[in-house]
């Protein structure tokens, strides 16, 4: 421990003093500095000189011809008890799949969706005529659903074969195409070019020169939009009930394959030289 007592301690202990005095001016100093120095800088948006942009959103859309469809196929009956109506399901589920690989759809094309057996909803017997035996005829429900993968244009004649065959719940067609990337590709380079053109023209009324493309942003919609296909690769066609159909022999529905959307939007911002 240093003995203060004579002059030389004394000075530095005067002025170690002097310095810790000054230390709370110092930080209120450097404080008051900081305070003024952030709302500046929180002002600086994209109006400052150093930032000028120009902002703009840019749409596009791309076509394809489907390379698949996708026939969603099913059936629905009704029975007295759960035995009668699986048995009913037995014969019905073996017919649609024997007519559909004998007219030449690959077993492999053909997916089963769903399978169900139940008691008839309330609400659904309800729909029926107040007949004792008819109501006690539909106590239960199967249904059964597959999807047949085929091309486009072999899609009518899956559907006609499986109809015939006993599905009355059929129609619902999705129209793919192989590659959906390169569909999105295509639609997002087209957007962003459009984006390019609506900035120039905004520039030039604005007597300004546009730069460089500082960021972009893309908005596929947020995922597949299954009425028209758009963003999700593919497009889908509307279902229909057979129930007992009076076809004849040859005849089938005029279906042809619809043209695959896809479109793109995106958010673009260029600096201003």
């Amino acid at each position: 421990m240093a003995d203060l007592s004579n002059g030389k301690d004394s000075s530095i202990l005067e002025t170690l003093e002097s310095n810790m005095r000054r230390i709370p001016h110092l930080l209120l100093v450097f404080a008051l500095l900081a305070a003024f120095a952030l709302p500046a800088a929180a002002q600086c948006n994209d109006n400052c000189p150093q930032r000028r942009t120009i902002s703009v959103t840019g749409t596009a859309q791309v076509t394809a011809d489907a390379d698949l469809a996708v026939v969603h196929v099913g059936y629905k009956l009704y029975a007295a008890d759960a035995k009668t109506a699986y048995a009913n399901a037995l014969d019905t589920s073996n017919a649609i799949m024997q007519a559909l690989t004998a007219s030449g759809v690959a077993k492999s094309a053909i997916e089963s969706t769903s399978q169900v057996l139940e008691h008839t909803q309330p609400y659904e017997i309800q729909r029926f005529p107040n007949d004792r035996q008819d109501w006690e005829q539909r106590q239960f429900t199967v249904t059964q659903s597959w999807t047949i993968r085929v091309k486009p244009g072999d899609a009518a004649g899956a559907l006609n074969t499986a109809i015939n065959a006993g599905a009355n719940e059929s129609g619902w067609i999705q129209w793919i195409v192989n590659d959906p990337s390169a569909l999105q590709a295509r639609a997002s380079a087209d957007a962003t070019a459009n984006a390019h053109a609506i900035a120039e023209q905004v520039a030039q009324k604005s007597g300004v020169h546009l730069g460089q493309l500082v960021s972009v942003t893309e908005n596929q919609g947020g995922g597949p939009f299954m009425g028209n296909g758009l963003g999700s690769g593919y497009g889908m066609g509307t279902g229909i009930v057979a129930g007992n159909l009076p076809m004849q022999p040859g005849q089938q529905l005029a279906i042809n394959s619809r043209r695959v959307e896809y479109t793109v939007g995106v958010y673009a911002v260029y600096s201003i030289e």
